[in-house]
């Protein structure tokens, strides 16, 4: 086992309006702070997203991407780090020159309208919020 000790730095909390696309708001965001290293907390509803649901096999990386164009509700907990290269839940082919914020987000979200009985769990690859989303960042330093 490893154990770091971290202190909480600053705290951010953001709310994207309904047409904000999550990635393309909270990654510069963290970027422009310079948050090394955090914890996210996300509660609201997406209008369109994409997500990694599993595995599909035990043979190595051959995961599952889902698309979804009718709004789901969620709630997700993740954390913030800076990768030297690009993780490969970004998708092949994907580069980076330098390290860059990694935002990765642990979600369950419900099924749709309609669909209040099915819940999926996976990771949050992209989505566009439904409007008055809320994401809570913890520093840690």
């Amino acid at each position: 086992m490893k154990v770091t000790e971290r202190k909480l730095g600053r705290v951010f909390h953001l709310q994207l309006e309904a047409g904000d696309d999550f990635f393309s708001n909270v990654n510069p965001f963290v970027k422009e702070k310079n948050i090394r290293a955090g914890s996210v907390f996300i509660f609201g509803a997406l209008r369109e997203m994409d997500m990694i649901t599993g595995f599909r096999s035990m043979d190595g990386y051959d995961v599952d991407r889902r698309h979804f164009d009718d709004w789901r509700e969620l709630v997700g907990l993740g954390n913030i780090s800076w990768p030297e290269t690009a993780p490969a839940a970004l998708g092949e082919g994907v580069k980076w020159a330098e390290p860059q914020p990694y935002v990765h987000i642990h979600m369950a979200v419900s099924g749709g309208p309609g669909k209040t009985d099915a819940v999926l769990t996976g990771h949050l690859s992209d989505g566009v919020a439904k409007g008055g989303m809320l994401v809570t960042i913890y520093e840690l330093i």
